[in-house]
């Protein structure tokens, strides 16, 4: 085991954690298969995994894909190192990226040649309330409060920003079918589905393993 790091089972295989990213929790396996049904349906070339952590997400979709374009973005430091263990443990050909939400391929668009390709976008960006803290479970009280912890009204304006930037993503790039699916926390499918609906944006929404629901699916 790395110094200073637990292990956990995730989605079949082990995984490195710590103090510097989220214990992988049972429900977000859910995004995971909800991402493998999205790569088998959508013929999609390329995924994008949007703060990943510690690359557990991915990871465990490239086991169980053929995909091999992956980029994974993050933009803590102590995070990625996280990653980087994952990534040798597992010998993920993933591409990583610091950057705040996708503009890293923003500022950098010369780069990267998606047009045309189907991309998959995966985001679990945190979601919770800044006054909800008092009321977490004691498990999580210890776990970085960045990756779960962001505003302090609703806790889905990240993901406001993220998908104002999904629609900027397809016009620069003159992609194929986008598909982004995110995790959102428990109570706040009504905010998620106004906001959505507001600016024309066609969402399905999936539960967990608890049938709430708590996972957006949308195409553009």
């Amino acid at each position: 085991m790395k110094a200073n790091m637990g292990s956990v089972e995730f989605f079949y295989k082990r995984f490195y954690y710590n103090k510097h990213t989220l214990t992988p929790r049972l429900e977000t396996e859910s995004l995971v298969r909800l991402a493998l049904d999205a790569i088998k349906k959508e013929d999609i070339d390329v995924v994008i995994d949007v703060w990943t952590g510690s690359a557990i997400i991915w990871i465990s979709i490239e086991n169980n894909s053929e995909i091999k374009e992956i980029y994974w973005l993050e933009k803590s430091k102590n995070a990625a190192k996280v990653a980087h263990a994952n990534i040798s443990l597992h010998k993920s050909n993933m591409i990583l990226i610091k950057s705040d939400l996708l503009g890293y391929f923003f500022k950098n668009d010369k780069e990267f040649d998606f047009k045309d390709k189907n991309i998959l976008i995966v985001a679990n960006l945190p979601y919770i309330k800044n006054e909800d803290w008092v009321n977490m479970s004691e498990d999580t009280l210890w776990e970085p409060k960045m990756a779960l912890f962001w505003w302090a009204r609703t806790g889905f304006e990240l993901y406001e920003k993220f998908y104002r930037q999904l629609l900027k993503f397809k016009k620069s790039f003159w992609t194929g079918k986008i598909v982004s699916i995110s995790e959102i926390w428990f109570d706040q499918r009504e905010v998620a589905g106004k906001y959505l609906l507001k600016h024309w944006f066609q969402a399905k929404f999936s539960p967990d393993l608890r049938w709430i629901e708590r996972f957006i699916t949308i195409e553009i």
